[in-house]
């Protein structure tokens, strides 16, 4: 009975993330507890560890030797709090159920549409956007907005792509002449299902779009293309003529906005080169442990290559991959670039077995756009820093495992 109660606050906890992170801490907090008392009563620890556990381990330990390097340790030491959201990972892990993997998944869409629609009422009567007010739906920055929807939208996509016209198919393929009423009534219902996820999908890239966020519109497109690519290969060329056909008919300033980022002497452009030989010449003085965690707005003016910009752009460097080796080393990063590479490999080991149903392949691959949406993201942004984008990637990476394990054991 407690199971079920901690299993509702997880998941509470994961789609709440999605409107406030402080609803989300409570929720966090709530399932600790009742985990606690679950443990108490059954007299042992009752947590599970994924297979990826021991590349979670080795990515804490080289930062743990990055904090100790550094050159303010206790200022270093407040990063590792961010290691308490991995533990999302441990109670999705023990607590969830194939089932409840799905509800979740239609739970997040759901709550992500409002916030979606939301921000289509702040693009058209609620903010005077530009470039510096952008809309953020229920978070309190666009990126992070922007963020999840660009998770959402390859999720969702991979859910329509690998669950729902799946089974739509195998409905279809099953219809016997006795009972072929029910059964396109069935088929009918599943059919309109698909329409409205497909609509809600259409609803996500719209308002990410609208975002105006270049890392979120690359990434999203490069997850989306990966989805297509395995489902079916001639459906890239029918993407590739979307795309081309969306993007003339976009408005004059998001052409503008995508122009921009081949622009040398555009603002924003020169602020990402800046950033990034800053952290270049951080990470030659420092390659093996970096300067330590939250010491690059501390120490940036050691190694910037100009007076030029202000300090707040150096709260971090725009890339994951070179503020994490600026921040934490490159031994740091090797770790964390093993942990997705393993990932990775695990989600095409599951995706390729051939006693997986559709919603085992699906959050397998899924699993896969979402890895390569946020990496993609990630080379300019640092979106590994965002704790609600963590909480979310967090779910995709852990779900697959989930199902997995739980038809493995009906074998």
């Amino acid at each position: 009975m407690l199971g079920g109660w901690i299993s509702f606050a997880v998941i509470a906890a994961v789609v709440s993330s999605l409107v406030s992170l402080f609803v989300s801490e409570v929720f966090f907090g709530i399932f600790l507890l009742l985990w606690m008392i679950d443990c108490w009563r059954r007299r042992e620890l009752c947590l599970r560890t994924p297979p990826f556990f021991g590349l979670i381990l080795a990515f804490f330990l080289a930062t743990l030797v990055a904090v100790v390097f550094s050159s303010d340790v206790l200022v270093s030491a407040s990063y590792l709090k961010k290691f308490v959201k991995f533990l999302y990972i441990f109670f999705i892990f023990t607590y969830l159920s194939r089932k409840q993997v799905e509800y979740a998944l239609r739970a997040i869409f759901l709550v992500l549409a409002i916030s979606a629609m939301y921000g289509v009422l702040q693009y058209f009567w609620l903010k005077e956007v530009n470039l510096v007010n952008r809309i953020e739906g229920f978070m309190g920055h666009w990126m992070t907005f922007s963020g999840q929807l660009m998770i959402g939208s390859v999720a969702l996509a991979g859910y329509l792509l690998f669950c729902q016209l799946p089974r739509a198919s195998g409905r279809n393929q099953r219809e016997q002449a006795e009972n072929e009423k029910t059964e396109n009534r069935l088929l009918n219902r599943e059919i309109l299902e698909i329409g409205a996820w497909a609509g809600l999908l259409a609803v996500f890239l719209f308002v990410l779009v609208l975002t105006h966020t270049r890392n979120a519109w690359l990434g999203t497109i490069g997850g989306l293309f990966l989805l297509l690519s395995i489902y079916r290969v001639r459906w890239l060329m029918a993407g590739s003529v979307l795309l081309l056909a969306l993007f003339f008919a976009l408005p004059g300033d998001f052409k503008e906005r995508l122009y921009s980022s081949f622009d040398p002497n555009d603002t924003t452009t020169r602020i990402r080169i800046e950033l990034l030989r800053t952290g270049k010449n951080i990470i030659t003085a420092h390659p093996w442990t970096g300067l330590g965690p939250r010491m690059v707005p501390r120490l940036y003016g050691d190694y910037n290559g100009t007076d030029e910009f202000p300090s707040w752009i150096y709260q971090h460097l725009h890339n994951n991959l070179v503020h994490i080796a600026a921040e934490m080393g490159i031994i740091t990063l090797l770790v964390w670039l093993a942990l997705w590479i393993r990932l990775l490999r695990d989600f095409a080991r599951f995706a390729r077995l051939r006693n997986s149903d559709s919603l085992s392949r699906c959050v397998a691959i899924s699993a896969i756009g979402v890895v390569a949406a946020f990496l993609l993201a990630g080379l300019f942004e640092y979106n590994f820093g965002d704790s609600e984008i963590l909480i979310l990637l967090l779910f995709f990476i852990t779900i697959p495992y989930v199902v997995h394990d739980e038809q493995e054991k009906a074998a």
